[in-house]
């Protein structure tokens, strides 16, 4: 599926969702973010890429002043021997920023800075010493359609009168509700699910697209499926509001449970205090703050400072 596939027509504005770590839990998962790729992104390295040679990378590079924005997940794989870095930043505003391009530009070079704290300084010194690529990628589900340049050079001014002296990437851009109904159904997997869902713009649209995905959805993996609700749960109950019951219902329908991924947290704080050990508490904050999970929230669970957490970032 690629950009010729979207819908070319403006969606009206409908209730703008609040940041939320749904989209960053979900893709947190290596299988989801692979299917991502695979169903989205029409490049030819794509195919290089699968879960076994996968790893998340534990930080996060978002600048403070749009914490409350966006979020981020950083993937290393190895494509034909080589690292690469996947940075994946999911948009949360319902306005299109024209200065992606140069944020994205600060966000790699802090990717890079991160990744050479982390070698060897002999190696980083010799002549044949190479940084690994960092392919940018923007999850953007606004309502009005991404009008910013998605390459840098472009947001440079008289830039056509320097040729090559200037630096240059071009970003990769999933438009969630440009996709076509038809294709995103077609695709028959959990990450055409959330879109074709994330798409609706009231009710009643809703109803009828989670009708369209009964059967699709039964059959997903236990563990997609799992996500897929938690997702639901954070993200279009408070995107639509009156749509929490249609979200059981469908949740029950389908197979699943209505448990939230506050109620997962707390049913995973209780293991770990019955365990009594500070050891413990240490393990599922680390796999939370793994899973994509806000510090704050992860603070709040297990007890420890935020502080604390954002070390165990390194």
């Amino acid at each position: 599926m690629d950009d010729h596939n979207q819908q070319d027509q403006e969606q009206p504005e409908g209730i703008h969702q609040p940041h939320d770590t749904a989209y960053k839990y979900l893709l947190s998962s290596k299988k989801l973010f692979v299917q991502l790729l695979r169903s989205f992104i029409q490049k030819g390295w794509v195919d290089e890429v699968n879960e076994a040679n996968l790893e998340p990378v534990p930080h996060s590079f978002i600048h403070p002043d749009f914490k409350k924005k966006e979020a981020d997940l950083v993937y290393s794989v190895q494509v034909n021997g080589q690292e690469v870095l996947f940075y994946f930043l999911v948009e949360l505003q319902s306005r299109v920023d024209y200065q992606m391009a140069y944020r994205l530009l600060l966000y790699q070079v802090e990717v890079w800075r991160f990744w050479m704290s982390k070698q060897e300084e002999k190696k980083t010194k010799q002549k044949g010493f190479r940084l690994p690529p960092i392919v940018p990628i923007v999850l953007y589900n606004g309502k009005r359609r991404w009008t910013a340049s998605r390459q840098f050079r472009q947001v440079i001014a008289r830039e056509q009168l320097f040729g090559s002296q200037l630096i240059d990437f071009e970003y990769l851009l999933i438009d969630v509700v440009r996709y076509k109904q038809e294709d995103l159904l077609e695709l028959t997997n959990t990450i055409g699910a959330v879109f074709y869902i994330d798409q609706a713009r009231d009710k009643n649209e809703l109803l009828n697209r989670l009708e369209q995905l009964t059967d699709i959805v039964k059959v997903l993996p236990e563990e997609e499926r799992d996500r897929l609700f938690t997702w639901m749960d954070r993200i279009v109950s408070r995107k639509l509001r009156g749509s929490r019951k249609s979200i059981t219902e469908f949740i029950h329908k389908t197979g699943g449970t209505t448990m939230s991924l506050e109620q997962t947290l707390d049913a995973i704080e209780r293991k770990a205090k019955k365990e009594g050990i500070k050891e413990g508490m240490e393990k599922v904050a680390k796999r939370m703050l793994a899973e994509g999970v806000d510090v704050s929230l992860i603070s709040k669970v297990t007890g420890f400072l935020p502080k604390q957490i954002e070390q165990w970032r390194s």
